[in-house]
């Protein structure tokens, strides 16, 4: 069942929380009209800068098979990924370090704190000894990853996040834009670098989270603008960077 968490099951194994994670396009008109209903339907995310959002720039890795994008392509119901997540306004500067699993329309993350420091280690692929404790088994993980896998950076994706929280639900709701690809991974820790948009001009992501349901008036508010869910993936646009992807090819990935 969706929502149970970390139980120990008679074999010792463990049962991790799953998150529902739709995904829709919108259009400017659609985002602005959802904005409207949910500024006094939610409440913004406490981390949110005063202009009620943040800057987002993750650095994805993939294997020397390429095995995230051939997974995507190959619509493959489990997916698992790796990236560092750094934001650039709004949030004390911190990084965090993620595997994110994808199950269809459910997702859970594990992460774990790395410094600076230790990102500017990743990026010239030297090794981080790992700590084998609850806090940093991630980047154990990880670790091993880059050593049998040799997982290696492949892209930064960068994006303005408007967020929306609601407790009941665990609800999340996200407006993604300016969704943008850059191949110089190398740049990731400095504050300017260039980047391709990877999606057309006033088209943007919508993404509901949640955990055992959604509230039925978030749901209505939603129904209000017709959006159709749709699956996306920015990690494969940003690799696949150079052309926009247009309202017409919403289920291409």
């Amino acid at each position: 069942m969706v929502g149970r968490i970390m139980k120990k099951k008679e074999d010792g194994a463990k049962e991790y929380r799953y998150r529902y994670e739709l995904k829709f396009l919108c259009t400017q008109l659609q985002i602005e009209m959802l904005c409207a209903q949910l500024d006094v339907l939610m409440e913004k995310d406490p981390h949110s800068g005063a202009d009620g959002l943040y800057t987002v720039r993750s650095l994805y890795f993939d294997d020397y098979g390429n095995s995230a994008m051939k997974q995507k392509e190959d619509g493959l119901d489990e997916r698992k990924k790796y990236r560092i997540r750094s934001y650039l306004s709004g949030m004390d500067e911190r990084f965090r370090l993620e595997i994110k699993y994808r199950n269809r329309d459910k997702i859970r993350k594990e992460s774990c704190h790395v410094t600076a420091e230790e990102v500017e280690k990743i990026l010239r692929g030297e090794a981080i000894p790992a700590v084998y404790d609850s806090g940093r088994a991630v980047l154990a993980q990880f670790e091993l990853a880059r050593e049998r896998m040799l997982l290696a950076p492949a892209v930064i994706v960068e994006y303005d996040r408007t967020p929306y929280v609601y407790p009941e639900g665990n609800v999340r709701i996200t407006m993604d834009r300016n969704i943008c690809a850059s191949p110089d991974t190398g740049a990731f820790l400095r504050q300017d670098i260039v980047t391709i948009p990877v999606l057309e001009r006033n088209i943007h992501l919508l993404e509901v989270k949640y955990d055992e349901y959604l509230p039925d008036f978030l749901r209505q508010a939603l129904q209000t603008v017709s959006l159709d869910k749709i699956s996306f993936s920015k990690y494969y646009l940003c690799r696949m960077a150079g052309k926009p992807l247009r309202m017409s090819e919403r289920e291409q990935e």
